[in-house]
């Protein structure tokens, strides 16, 4: 028999629901670089697993492991580390203000220029560290980064952008500086459980024609 305390009722009430809102916006608040950080490693980990797992197929013992850690790195590291840096310090100096004209810049800042010339390059040269391209010298992982680049990027932007583009504006608009890193996550899981999708299509067709080229 639960205890009072932890009887559903309880643990689910609204003030309860109300104190944990609260206790989470304090923690945001007093660490929003650690809090972003946390959330977006948590958060690409789990899609990319649930992708490979309930999409793909694959047991917990067949999982690609390489791709799901270049999603953890890439989510902690850039996703919640770089881009609160980036959405809450940089772009706040470049277009400041919460109008509907100044968050349409931001999202124009994130989406035109983030995006294609900083975020999936940098998602790819993780991506090339841990294939081991680098390891072959500079010029393979440039290589690699950059015929991922020429593959995958026309297709991952469409993708991007039809979720992005509203988001980045509603997130600019109405979400204060220190729960942007955490609805960046939010929204991103729908983002990121996509991408993976996205992953897994683009290593099976690039695994194809590498297999057909040795034939």
């Amino acid at each position: 028999v639960l205890s009072p305390l932890l009887s559903p009722t309880t643990m689910f009430s609204l003030p309860s629901l109300s104190a944990t809102v609260r206790s989470l916006n304090a923690m945001a608040a007093a660490r929003p670089v650690a809090f972003g950080a946390t959330s977006a490693a948590v958060k690409t980990t789990t899609a990319d697993v649930l992708v490979q797992t309930a999409v793909e197929g694959r047991s917990l013992e067949t999982l690609d492991a390489r791709r799901t850690a270049v999603f953890t790195l890439f989510g902690g590291g850039w996703m919640g580390f770089g881009q609160y840096y980036l959405y809450c310090r940089l772009f706040e100096r470049l277009v400041p203000g919460t109008t509907a004209l100044a968050s349409a810049g931001k999202a124009a800042l994130d989406q035109l220029v983030h995006v294609p010339l900083l975020y999936f390059p940098l998602f790819y040269s993780i991506d090339a560290l841990l294939q081991g391209a680098w390891a072959r010298g500079a010029a393979c992982g440039v290589e690699h980064v950059q015929h991922r680049l020429r593959t995958e990027l026309k297709e991952s932007l469409y993708a991007n952008w039809s979720l992005w583009l509203p988001a980045s504006f509603v997130g600019f608009r109405l979400v204060p500086p220190h729960w942007r890193i955490p609805y960046v996550s939010a929204v991103s899981m729908v983002w990121t459980t996509w991408w993976s999708v996205l992953q897994g299509r683009f290593r099976a067709r690039n695994a194809g024609a590498a297999s057909a080229e040795q034939l």
